[in-house]
C-alpha cells in the first residue's frame, strides 16, 4: 500500500479567510443610521475583515419593506441598527419575518441593535443554524454604546467554535473594557445570546 508522507520542512498552509461584514440602518432614522456609522468606522481598520459596504457609503441604508437587502445579504456577521416595537404588527427595520425573505439568510452572526429584537427576530424553523444577540425585552434607548466595542472584540477574537459561544466571548471582552465601565446603567444583562438551531442549510 502506498502512504505519502509529509516531506521535511514542509508546512501546511491554512488560509484564512477574512470575515464579511455588513453594517445596516434603516433609511427613515437618521440617528440608527448615525449610530451605525460610527460602529462602521471601526472595521475601517481591522485586519481580516472585509466590509460589504464601500468605504464612501459604510453603511447599508434600507427602506422600508425592505428588510431583506441586509437580512438576506452574503455576510458572516450582519449588524442592524434599528428601532422595533414588539406587537402584532411591529413598526420600523425589522417589520420582517425572517422566513419570508426573497433572499437566504446566509449570516453566521446577526447582532441586533435595537429596542426590541428577539421577540421579532426568533423564528428558528426553516432558517440556517445562526448566532443571534438581541434583547427580548425593553432596552434603554442610548443602548447603542455596546454595539462597537463588541463587534470589534468578535471580529478580532478566536476564529474557532461555535458563533454562539464566540458572540458570547465578545460580550464579556466588551463589558470589561473601560469604554463601557461608565455604561453599566443599561442593564447588559438584557442582552442574550441565542443559537438557532435551524432547519435549513447553508448555500
Amino acid at each position: 500500500m502506498k502512504t505519502s508522507a509529509r516531506r521535511p520542512g514542509h508546512r501546511r498552509i491554512r488560509i484564512v479567510r477574512n470575515l464579511r461584514v455588513l453594517v445596516a440602518a434603516p433609511a427613515r432614522s437618521p440617528r440608527c443610521q448615525a449610530d451605525a456609522h460610527r460602529v462602521a468606522a471601526r472595521l475601517t481598520d481591522l485586519s481580516r475583515v472585509t466590509p460589504l459596504q464601500p468605504m464612501t457609503q459604510p453603511v447599508l441604508t434600507v427602506p422600508p419593506g425592505a428588510a431583506d437587502l441586509a437580512l438576506g445579504a452574503d455576510a458572516d456577521v450582519l449588524y442592524v441598527c434599528a428601532h422595533s416595537y414588539p406587537g402584532p404588527k411591529p413598526e420600523g427595520f425589522l417589520d420582517t419575518d425572517l422566513t419570508t425573505l426573497s433572499s437566504p439568510l446566509t449570516a453566521k452572526a446577526l447582532i441586533l441593535d435595537t429596542c426590541w429584537g428577539a421577540a421579532a427576530a426568533l423564528r428558528p424553523d426553516h432558517l440556517p443554524p445562526l448566532a443571534l444577540l438581541a434583547s427580548p425585552h425593553s432596552v434603554p434607548f442610548d443602548h447603542h454604546v455596546l454595539a462597537g466595542p463588541l463587534l470589534e472584540a468578535l471580529l478580532t477574537g478566536p476564529r474557532t467554535g461555535p458563533w454562539p459561544q464566540r458572540l458570547t466571548a465578545a460580550k464579556t471582552t466588551a463589558l470589561a473594557t473601560n469604554e463601557l465601565a461608565a455604561h453599566t446603567r443599561r442593564d447588559w444583562a438584557r442582552w442574550r445570546i441565542y443559537a438557532i438551531p435551524g432547519t435549513r442549510s447553508t448555500p
